[in-house]
């Protein structure tokens, strides 16, 4: 028997044929809660309706839109009237949205609106009222319900990051009567703690915007702004914000992130202290280096110039110079010594006593003045005549004067 083969088109048009024969199929009314809405520049509106266990794509062309009553927004409840047909091109099955109406939270919605313009006025999502997450947080406060997932995310993730952190829960309702009051209640608990937490996280789980509803009340919205110590809002709907996510200092999308964010990673925290150690090690045995090398240099400039190196360089020198100056002294001593001789020899030549030993007499009156002429003598005057080997006293008796 030869197997019919069909095209991809093929199928998606028999399902297409047999979605639009279905009766109930193409007049239907659906429930749910609006996601990822898109406005296309073509007018066409692009949504996800969904409840908690499933949900299915809706398109609403220009020529309907302009019957809505007010624009979609992500997280409203509403009922759409409609067909279910398939988008052959994609073989994708959607919602073709002719009608839209609030199911009963467009209430809600308002009030939302309303807290959240009143509180954006007064300046409470301010950016300079955000207080910063610290980094190395050592204790930690969570408020949330201690039977969910929340807490068991938030314990999970923070023992994988950081064994020694330690962890506080206020346990507090997170929906319904009596939650918004716990919740302030927390709150003001971990703030009015001698020993307060570095940070706080706030949250729950996933819901229905009637299950997240105390995270939009205004006295939550207050405690946050009211709080020393930072919160992480950690409200697990990621599509939507709460007015809590935009009071809060942070907002993330899960507990699980919130913990991510609150409880610094340890190991990793560990490894880059190890690496920064490492590095100032290597950056300080190179300094070291360099000051070791700098100072090498500086001790042989100054080795060189060191006053005592020049005397010792100098000590040949100057012991030449006492050499050689010893050597002038003496040689001139022995000079002078010659010409001393020399002179003492002329001065004997000329000395009186030397003629007188030749014969000659040294005349003088009894004074011991010299008498050099004959004038200076008269009769019966007395003198002295000086020899070689004594002295003879006279009278003068005669006195005969040459002719001239």
């Amino acid at each position: 028997m030869e197997r019919k083969v069909l095209t991809v088109g093929h199928v998606n048009t028999y399902i297409k044929q047999l979605m639009d024969k279905d009766y109930i199929l193409k007049n239907v009314w659906i429930q749910g809660e609006v996601s990822n809405y898109k406005a296309h520049n073509s007018g066409h509106l692009y949504f996800t309706l969904k409840d908690d266990s499933s949900a299915i794509n809706c398109v609403m062309f220009r020529s309907y839109v302009q019957s809505l009553e007010r624009p979609l927004t992500n997280g409203m409840k509403i009922m759409i009237s409609g067909s279910v047909s398939v988008y052959e091109r994609s073989g994708q099955y959607q919602v073709y949205v002719r009608q839209v109406k609030e199911d009963g939270v467009g209430a809600l919605y308002l009030a939302y609106e309303k807290l959240k313009k009143q509180l954006e006025s007064e300046g409470l999502f301010d950016d300079v009222m955000k207080k910063p997450i610290p980094t190395y947080a050592k204790h930690i406060g969570i408020v949330t319900s201690s039977t969910g997932a929340a807490i068991r995310d938030i314990v999970q993730v923070a023992q994988r990051r950081n064994p020694y952190v330690q962890l506080t829960l206020y346990p507090s309702l997170v929906q319904g009567a009596g939650a918004k009051d716990n919740i302030v209640q927390g709150i003001r608990y971990f703030n009015g703690q001698k020993e307060p937490v570095d940070v706080m996280i706030i949250g729950r789980g996933g819901g229905s915007i009637e299950d997240l509803w105390p995270f939009n009340e205004e006295v939550v919205a207050r405690a946050i702004s009211d709080s020393k110590i930072p919160i992480i809002s950690a409200v697990g709907h990621e599509t939507d914000f709460t007015i809590a996510d935009f009071v809060a200092d942070k907002r993330v999308p899960t507990p699980s992130a919130g913990a991510e964010v609150a409880v610094y990673d340890y190991y990793e925290t560990l490894h880059r202290v190890r690496q920064y150690r490492l590095r100032l090690e290597q950056w300080l045995a190179f300094q070291l280096a360099g000051h070791k090398s700098g100072l090498e240099a500086l001790t042989l400039r100054l080795n060189h110039q060191n006053p005592k190196e020049k005397f010792e360089k100098n000590y040949q020198y100057i012991a030449e110079l006492e050499d050689r100056l010893t050597i002038y002294f003496r040689q001139s001593l022995v000079k002078k010594r010659h010409l001393l001789q020399l002179y003492r020899s002329k001065l004997d030549g000329l000395a009186p006593s030397h003629r007188l030993k030749n014969g000659y007499a040294y005349l003088s009156d009894e004074g011991d003045h010299k008498i050099d002429s004959i004038d200076r003598l008269s009769i019966g005057d007395t003198f002295k005549l000086t020899l070689s080997d004594g002295t003879l006293h006279g009278q003068v008796t005669d006195i005969k004067k040459e002719e001239q």
